[in-house]
């Protein structure tokens, strides 16, 4: 409402009076809806503009800030401190004002309704204090001259928290752009900020500066003082950090705070909006006052950058001549130009600024290079860009000089350009020393000297440059060294006139009065680092300065003068002395290579011969004689080699003498260095290791340019042969030796390469030894030694190749060479032997002997994976150009053999093996006519050799077909017939036994399954026939000769058996991939071939394995079918077994030979050979599964064959195991009568020791009880009654097979044992329950007790025989099983002598050292003592009663009544 009455001018006046008491009236409501009236209505007041009188004005703005400043602070406390009002409200208004009627009672102490105090009492959120900030700029906008009485009052409060919280509510005012109305508000705001800038506390800076912040990126400053707040930013830079009176620790702590305040003002400059209102015309040009003095260079990014924006605003104005700008003294041209081509030569973020402003102000600088900078800036900003962020390379300096040099030309005014040269020198200050625009700073200067025509000028800034410099300072001497060098481009007379005074006054003589400050000079070093200075000034003058005039003053304007500062500085007060100084030796070559750089950059530099060049390689290769062998910390080393190899170029040329000194001084200056990771561990920081790492490699790269500057001179063969001469004795074991020995060879056939070219058709004579001398190296341990020598190889190719080299060639090269940086030792053989592959190709054979001599060398050689590669060269080249050796393969063959012996290793063997293998390839008759010779099984080299030439498909084809019929000869047959009726030890025949072995050598590297396929039968065969001869034979040759073949297969003297196994073995292995074949199960099939005992098992599962793999062919099985009838015992033996298994082919069954076999087979079933009765028993038993009706006639006396093989305790297992497979194929009237005396005779062997019979007794038992009839099921029942016992006790036998055939047998038998409801109970017991339940066996016996009590007797005495077996776990076992029988027993059902039998056994048991029987034992002690007494005589019958009293017992089994058998199987189990 007051808003709207307000509108009106006659009631302006009335309103605006009671504001004051509206606001007291509404204390009771809600202070932020308070503000927020008050803010709408002085809205409407500034819309329309009521007076408001100074009375009201300081009550609205108390009103504000009474709640605006924070809680606790002097103006919140004014009730409590009335000195504290008066200086809150303006003293020259209070004695005017009246005294209201709520002020009165407030001096008095009453309380008043209209206290305005109670607005200050609440923290208000940011959008109440956002209000009421509004409101208070709405007050400026109606009261400007009010708003800034009252603010410069209240900034006069000395009270930092005041001033903090007036400019923190004040920026937000400031900060607002939504109306143009709030223009009218920053500029008492800003002119009473300017009050502040004066309070130098941290906290009211920074509340300043956020100020400042915010005004200048506000969108209007028209108006505004903006120029001193810039100026405010930029003061903070020249705030001293060190204040006089403090210690080191608060100077840092300011130092710290002066950097956040520096932070602040960066980060104020960079919100800087060059785009609004007012700010072009308020800062443009006058920032420019800051671009040039060191103090503000942290703020030239975002100073750069506002200046380019608003000097594009700008720029429609007339153009600006730097130097002269109202109330601003801006810095000239040159200095701006000056400033920031310096600052640009960095390529950083202020480089980049820099860059730009200095292309927007190209009109301001000179109006002349106006066209050029808009041509040459955009390609410099564009090379700019791709350069490496904080890298000044020297290319980009070199266009920033070029771009210079243009610009003086274009300007062509020398005292602009004399101007230039003194910003630059007066600008040197505000860099440090080391810094790259420093070090530009001083080219710059040079180029601007060059480019000055006067020469009075000139020359007197290089004496006063000269004579004046600190030369203790390296900036110093870097920036005379710089100066001189660039000004002499143009001035080049000059500057050498200038630098010959300047020596000779050092070289005038001494004085009396001046030798005590001559003496402090060298005692500074001071002379040292002067001559220093003018050496390397001297280099690059030349360096620089125009090559036209260097050739006629090189020597005795440049070299002489070198050598000059170099022998004094070498005196002391007349006296020479050795030179200790390193950077001395520096200066010296490193000016002798920039002289003699120069010289070559010369047209006419092969006319100049110099006259001091001995005396300037003596000094260089001393300095390199004086190095360290054990450290590398200066690159003197390097740089002296450098220098030499330039040198070299300039004539007189090096003698041969004199090369060869040079690169042994070389040599022995770089190569016994320790490895350069051992250098490295010298370094104490990351950058020595970096720098360490840069020196060795720039001295290694030094020494190939010396090989290189010295071959060009004379590329010839004798010349190499030199170079290789000094460096073949660093091939030493020394990793790092062979790494600089392979480099610097690599040099000199890089060198030789670029400068020699051989005629059409000749070879290079030294190609075939260089190869077989470095190729092994391709391959050695050290990957830097791998590559250094493939590039070798790769020099050689292309030297002997010329430019014959295709294209694939060169990739399968380079892809070997990648793969040589791998750590995979057949990776790296690979591709050493890709490499060989392309050399071949253009091996020249006449030099095959030289060649294979030089890397035979290599072979016997210590390193070993250098000596594998070289026999890899060896085999590929033999490989690819071995037929046109025919001349020369004699003698390599002799080669072979004679150094055959000499190497132990197999592997390094092997390649001369293999050698002779792939030479056999070419030359057939002569190889292998020379190994027929060799004695086979007294010679391991020939085993090699039949193995190497085993590897050829062709080959072996040949060779085992011949050795195939050596073995299998009538004559051997008739031998070995002869010898199986020996009862002697035999001795196996040395010719088939070679042959044998020699089989085994060839098929052990055969591959081809062509070859195998073909000659498989032939070879099975025979093989097989040799095993069976040989078996149980002894070797053929003495104990004190060497033995056969010391390798995998493992021999043993006097068993040549192995032998044939093995090679059968391997035969076999090699057409099937049935692991089986290896070992089946636990059982080594090969084990049991050699071994006369298990030899016809070994058969029987071989033939087997076969069979399944499909590879007995018709042939094979006709070839030794007549072996079942030899007089041999071992043929006979193998063959039967043989048999035993072929009988399951389906296409035999078929055939008449079964009718042959089967009689064969009935009549070995009585051989006197058991294994060949027990082969015949299988044999008979498979006929009747595999061909029932084949045999229908025969069953009957298989049966009774294998019935009486029961009686034979050799064969009696065999027949077990037949009985059991063949009795479910038979019919009741084909066994008839042989029943019982199989099954009684079967029971005899249930509790055999033996664990197989054990088994097979067990396994049959329980066939006969499936196969039981009518006829004979109450025999079958008394014989099961009579076994119940051992079906019981070895259901827990300690063999698992037998156990778990026991329980099987066991089930099958409980029909014969129960009725049919316990038999139900029983079976469903075993289906349901863990069978390896303890008590599972108690619960059975006490069941069948139960169910025949008449057996209780005769069950506990069969029991109480097992007391005596020699198994503790069955003695265990038939305790447990008594105790379970005691259960159901009264003592009166004992007879005496089973009582006595089981009260001794248990004595005896609890004496037992088996822990397990022992506690059992004691336990069924305890047992009968509850139940029928202490004593052992006592028999009496114990009552009922008694027996329920006692305690449950570990024995104690419930016996199954109705109740137990009606519940389930699970339950009982829980």
């Amino acid at each position: 409402m007051l808003g709207v009455l307000v509108r009106r001018r006659e009631q302006q006046e009335e309103i605006i009076r009671n504001i004051p008491k509206v606001l007291l009236d509404s204390k009771i409501l809600d202070s932020f809806f308070v503000a927020k009236m008050l803010s709408l209505f002085l809205d409407v007041c500034e819309e329309c503009k009521p007076h408001i009188p100074k009375k009201i004005f300081q009550t609205l703005c108390d009103f504000v800030f009474k709640q605006i400043l924070p809680v606790g602070t002097p103006v919140q406390q004014s009730k409590k401190s009335p000195k504290i009002v008066e200086r809150f409200f303006h003293h020259s208004q209070k004695p005017e004002i009246q005294t209201t009627a709520f002020e009165k009672k407030a001096e008095k102490g009453e309380s008043s309704t209209y206290d305005l105090s109670v607005y200050g009492e609440q923290q208000l959120c940011r959008d109440h204090c956002n209000i009421l900030m509004d409101s208070f700029g709405h007050l400026v906008s109606c009261c400007p001259a009010e708003a800034l009485d009252f603010l410069q009052t209240q900034m006069k409060e000395d009270a930092e928290e005041i001033r903090v919280e007036f400019l923190r509510n004040l920026k937000m005012i400031v900060g607002r752009d939504e109306q143009s109305s709030t223009k009218n508000r920053k500029k008492p705001i800003v002119e009473a900020v300017k009050c502040l800038m004066d309070d130098h506390r941290q906290t009211v800076r920074k509340a300043i500066l956020s100020f400042i912040k915010e005004l200048l990126r506000s969108q209007s400053v028209e108006g505004c003082a903006v120029w001193d707040m810039v100026a405010y930013i930029f003061q903070q830079f020249t705030v001293p950090f060190n204040q006089p009176g403090k210690d080191h620790l608060p100077n840092q702590k300011e130092r710290e705070k002066e950097e956040h305040i520096q932070e602040l003002c960066i980060d104020a400059l960079e919100q800087l909006n060059t785009s609004a209102e007012g700010m072009s015309k308020a800062l443009w040009p006058k920032l420019l006052l800051f671009v040039v003095p060191a103090p503000y260079t942290p703020t030239l990014v975002p100073l750069c950058r506002c200046l380019k924006e608003l000097a594009a605003i700008r720029q429609d104005e007339s153009i600006l001549f730097l130097g002269s700008c109202k109330g601003v003294n801006l810095p000239s041209a040159q200095g701006i130009m000056a400033r920031l081509l310096v600052l640009a030569s960095n390529p950083t973020q202020r480089g980049s600024w820099a860059l730009q402003l200095l292309h927007v102000l190209h009109s301001n600088i000179h109006s002349a290079v106006r066209k050029l900078w808009s041509k040459q800036i955009p390609c410099l900003w564009e090379f700019f860009q791709v350069e490496s962020p904080g890298v000044s390379s020297p290319e980009w300096q070199q266009k920033l000089l070029q771009f210079l040099r243009r610009s003086l030309e274009t300007i062509d005014d020398n005292t602009w350009s004399q101007n230039l040269s003194r910003e630059l020198e007066n600008q040197m200050t505000s860099y440090s020393d080391q810094s790259t625009e420093k070090s530009f700073l001083y080219k710059a200067l040079g180029v601007s000297l060059a480019s000055c025509d006067d020469l009075n000028f000139v020359q007197e800034q290089m004496q006063h440059l000269i004579k004046n410099a600190n030369y203790l300072e390296a900036s110093e001497r870097e920036k005379v060294i710089q100066v001189l060098s660039f000004s002499a481009v143009s001035h080049f007379d000059l500057t050498l006139a200038t630098l010959h005074a300047f020596g000779a006054e050092m070289g005038q003589k001494i004085q009396f009065l001046d030798i005590v400050s001559r003496y402090k000079d060298y005692q500074r070093g001071r002379r040292s680092h002067i001559h220093q200075t003018l050496m390397l000034t001297y280099g690059k003058v030349a360096a620089q300065g125009p090559k036209e005039l260097l050739l006629s003053r090189v020597e005795n304007g440049f070299l002489k003068r070198v050598l000059l500062h170099h022998q004094m500085s070498c005196q002391v007060l007349g006296v020479s002395i050795e030179i200790k100084d390193m950077n001395l030796k520096l200066a010296f070559v490193q000016s002798t290579i920039d002289i003699c750089q120069a010289i070559h950059q010369t047209k006419d530099f092969q006319n100049v011969k110099l006259s001091c060049k001995k005396e300037l390689l003596d000094i260089l290769l001393d300095f390199m004689k004086d190095e360290p062998l054990d450290s590398l910390e200066t690159p003197l080393r390097q740089k002296a080699i450098t220098a030499i190899a330039i040198l070299s170029k300039v004539k007189p040329l090096l003698s041969t003498e004199d090369i060869r000194t040079v690169l042994d001084e070389s040599i022995k200056s770089l190569f016994p260095l320790p490895p350069l990771e051992q250098l490295k561990e010298k370094a104490e920081t990351e950058k020595d290791v970096l720098d360490i790492e840069e020196l060795y490699t720039s001295s290694m790269d030094a020494f190939g340019d010396l090989l290189k500057s010295i071959i060009e001179e004379n590329p010839t063969s004798e010349l190499l042969d030199e170079m290789f001469q000094l460096i073949d004795p660093w091939f030493t074991e020394r990793e790092c030796s062979r790494e600089r020995a392979l480099q610097a060879s690599f040099q000199v056939l890089a060198a030789f390469q670029e400068n020699v070219h051989l005629p059409e058709g000749e070879n290079f004579p030294q190609f075939g030894s260089l190869v077989a001398f470095l190729a092994p190296y391709t391959c050695d341990r050290s990957i830097q030694c791998r590559q250094w020598a493939a590039q070798c190889i790769t020099c050689l190719m292309y030297i002997q190749a010329k430019s014959k080299v295709t294209y694939a060639e060169e990739e399968e090269m380079f892809s070997a060479y990648a793969e040589l940086q791998g750590d995979v030792s057949s990776d790296l053989f690979n591709a050493s032997t890709r490499m060989a592959k392309v050399i071949s190709v253009y091996f020249p054979s006449d030099q095959a002997l030289d060649f294979i001599e030089a890397i035979l060398e290599d072979l016997v050689s210590g390193n070993q994976m250098c000596a594998m590669a070289a026999g890899h060269w060896l085999l590929t080249i033999l490989q690819d150009c071995g037929d046109g050796m025919e001349a020369q393969i004699s003698a390599i063959l002799d080669v072979f053999y004679s150094r055959l012996p000499t190497i132990k290793q197999d592997d390094l063997r092997g390649v001369l093996v293999d050698a002779v293998s792939v030479v056999a390839h070419f030359h057939l008759d002569t190889v292998f006519n020379s190994l027929l010779c060799r004695r086979l099984p007294m010679d391991s080299e020939t085993g090699e050799l039949w193995r190497s030439l085993g590897q050829d498909p062709v080959l072996a084809l040949l060779i085992l077909h011949k050795l195939a019929v050596c073995i299998t000869q009538p004559s051997n047959f008739q031998a070995a017939s002869h010898s199986g009726s020996e009862e002697s030890e035999e001795v196996a025949e040395e010719e088939p036994l070679k042959a044998t072995c020699a089989i085994y050598e060839v098929l052990s590297v055969l591959e081809d399954e062509d070859v195998l396929q073909e000659l498989f039968t032939d070879l099975l065969y025979a093989l097989l026939w040799q095993v069976s001869k040989t078996l149980g034979q002894r070797m053929p040759f003495c104990g004190g000769r060497r033995r056969l073949f010391r390798r995998e297969q493992q021999v043993s003297e006097g068993n040549p058996c192995r032998l044939s196994v093995a090679s059968l073995k391997a035969l076999i292995l090699k057409v099937t991939s049935d692991p089986s074949l290896a070992e089946i199960g636990e059982v080594n099939v090969w084990a049991l071939l050699r071994d006369p005992e298990t030899h016809q098992k070994g058969v029987c599962v071989l033939t087997s394995r076969l069979f399944q793999n499909g590879l007995l062919t018709p042939k094979a099985i006709q070839n030794v079918l007549p072996w079942m009838n030899s007089e041999s015992e071992k043929l006979r033996l193998t063959g039967i077994a043989f048999f035993t298994e072929v009988i399951q082919d389906p296409m035999l069954r078929e055939r008449e030979q079964l009718r042959s076999i089967l009689t064969t087979l009935l009549q070995r079933a009585g051989d006197q050979h058991p294994g060949i009765r027990r082969m015949a028993l299988k044999g008979l038993g498979n006929i009747v599964l595999v061909a029932p009706d084949k045999v229908k006639k025969q069953k009957k006396t298989i049966v009774a064959i294998l019935l009486g093989a029961l009686y034979d305790a050799k064969v009696v297992l065999e027949s077990l195991e037949m009985l059991a497979l063949v009795l479910p194929r038979l019919k009741q009237k084909e066994v008839s009568f042989l029943f019982k005396d199989i099954t009684l005779k079967t029971t005899t062997y249930m509790s055999d020791d033996n664990t197989d019979l054990r088994k097979a007794a067990l396994h049959l038992f329980g066939v006969l009880a499936e196969w039981t009839k009518l006829r004979y099921k109450r025999f079958f029942t008394e014989q099961v009654r009579k076994s119940l016992v051992p079906l019981l006790i070895h259901q827990r036998d300690p063999s698992p097979k037998v156990s778990e055939a026991c329980r099987a047998t066991f089930l099958k038998c409980v029909q014969f044992l129960a009725k049919r409801k316990l038999r139900g109970y029983i079976e469903e017991l075993y289906r349901v329950t863990n069978l390896n339940l303890p008590n599972l066996q108690g619960h059975i016996c006490v069941q069948v007790i139960n169910a025949h009590p008449e057996l209780r007797g005769e069950l506990l005495r069969r029991t109480a025989g097992y007391f005596q077996s020699s198994w503790e776990e069955l003695q265990t076992r038939a305790l447990e099983l008594t105790g379970v029988m005691l259960e159901s027993m009264q003592v009166t059902d004992l007879d005496q002598a089973t009582w006595e039998f089981l009260l001794k056994s248990l004595e005896t048991f609890q004496k037992s050292s088996n822990q397990d029987l022992q506690e059992v034992a004691a336990d069924l002690v305890t047992y009968i003592s509850k139940k029928w007494g202490e004593l052992p005589e006592r028999k009496e019958t114990l009552s009922r009663e008694s027996i329920n009293n006692q305690e449950i017992d570990p024995y104690c089994v419930t016996q199954p009544d109705t109740t137990l058998e009606g519940l389930s199987t699970q339950s009982l189990h829980k």
